[in-house]
């Protein structure tokens, strides 16, 4: 396990989405442009255990033009001892590291690009593709995309995981029918809509069932191989109810993978409002799960979880080969405040399954408590009940920072970062202890 504690004056950008990854993509509102940066000094631990200084600098644009975004990030770490850049920042693609994202509209939008990292990418209802995020390492980062068209009567979503190498993609079409008819404005029915989802992973280890790992040639053998992962899906969504403070829908998603078994979720969402200065969403969901699937296959671990080599080869198909039918819970629920205090907490719990549980948690709390910013994302993944929810190891996934702000510009704070490398055909848990002063202008 390759250990890093970095002590640096670091850039942060203060505004987090509603995501909970370990580092989320800003979203600003048309026109707000803003820039992060600092100088200091990072320490690295190498593979012998020994801390290596580098000086640090570092330049974090978030810049808006209408529709436009655009994510950049200039940072260096340059070695105290012999005055080289670090390698592993500017080799096998630095372009992966400079642009966070090119974006155009927010999501939800009529129209809505993204290519980039993706953070907590979702596909219709989620029973399929939930929380996707394609980079689960801070230091190997991944480019994909998003595409998405809402056209008031049909649509569609897209994803498409890395363009470097075969992986994780998907799509969703949709229509609203009677949109189409004279009953478009009808209570209920009107808004109705029917989707079909398919998802895949092209990635040639998604399928592999059981591997024997040869220690003298330090090779995988593949004894069985169901071929890549296919998904499809079909859903259909009812607006129940539509008023000046509570949009409440009701849906029905069902989804079979190709060579493996199938399953079937009923839900409701609402979003509140008159509740003051709160706002609220409230996701609730019933699963019914067949033999050999797994809800929400595509999820924030899967990169992490679809194959591990070297000696205990385990992998996400072998998981689903073995899933017995059972039945679930999903409950997601959002608060925001002011548009400025925000939590969110999803939970994913499996009957027959003690090892089932999925836990997602994202706090933004910036300026609530006068001059005090924090904001952290969590994540973890086979929770096996209430006292193994906070655990760090290598289910989980963690974010966390807090700051205060002397001055608007200027924030002196802490990062934390619990996240993975790879290494040796696998990941490795990789951490970050980071200190500094941040200075921020929004423009």
């Amino acid at each position: 396990m390759r250990l890093v504690f970095a002590i640096a004056i670091t850039i942060v950008v203060l505004g987090s989405s509603a995501c909970a990854q370990n580092y989320s993509q800003p979203v600003f509102p048309p026109d707000q442009n803003q820039i992060s940066g600092g100088l200091g000094i990072t320490w690295i631990t190498d593979n012998g255990g020994e801390p290596i200084p580098y000086y640090s600098i570092g330049v974090l644009p978030d810049l808006s033009f209408g529709k436009l975004g655009v994510g950049l990030n200039f940072t260096l770490l340059i070695s105290s001892n012999d005055g080289t850049i670090r390698k592993v920042d500017w080799s096998d693609g630095a372009y992966r590291r400079i642009i966070r994202y090119v974006r155009w509209g927010q999501k939800h939008d009529p129209v809505y690009a993204m290519a980039g990292q993706l953070y907590s990418a979702t596909i219709g209802y989620g029973l399929i593709v939930d929380n996707y995020d394609n980079s689960p390492s801070y230091d190997y980062r991944r480019v994909g995309a998003e595409f998405d068209v809402d056209l008031k009567k049909f649509g569609f979503e897209t994803l498409y995981g890395d363009f470097q190498r075969p992986g994780v993609m998907g799509g969703r079409v949709y229509v609203r029918p009677l949109k189409f008819s004279s009953l478009a404005d009808a209570p209920v029915i009107g808004g109705m809509e029917l989707g079909a989802t398919f998802a895949t992973d092209q990635n040639p280890n998604s399928g592999v069932i059981e591997a024997a790992y040869n220690q003298t040639t330090q090779r995988d053998s593949v004894i069985k191989d169901k071929g890549r992962i296919e998904e499809f899906g079909l859903d259909a969504g009812f607006p129940i109810l539509r008023s000046e403070y509570v949009d409440l829908d009701a849906y029905y998603a069902f989804a079979q993978f190709t060579h493996f078994g199938h399953g079937t979720a009923v839900g409701l969402m609402g979003n509140f409002r008159g509740l003051g200065l709160a706002t609220a969403s409230v996701k609730i969901e019933r699963q019914f799960i067949g033999n050999q699937f797994i809800p929400e296959y595509f999820d924030q671990f899967y990169e992490l979880a679809r194959f591990t080599p070297n000696g205990s080869i385990v992998s996400k198909a072998s998981q689903l080969q073995n899933m017995r039918r059972s039945a679930g819970w999903y409950g997601q629920v959002i608060v925001s405040l002011m548009h400025n205090f925000k939590i969110l907490g999803g939970y994913r719990g499996i009957d027959n399954d003690p090892n089932g549980g999925l836990l997602n948690l994202e706090t933004n709390f910036p300026n609530v408590i006068p001059m005090i910013a924090f904001h952290a994302g969590y994540d973890r993944w086979g929770v096996r009940g209430f006292s193994n929810l906070f655990k760090l190891d290598s289910r989980s996934l963690l974010y966390a920072f807090v700051g205060y702000n002397p001055y608007p510009f200027m924030t002196v704070g802490l990062n934390y970062y619990w996240t993975f490398i790879p290494q040796n055909g696998t990941y490795v848990v990789q951490r970050w202890v980071s200190p500094g002063i941040m200075l921020n202008f929004t423009f």
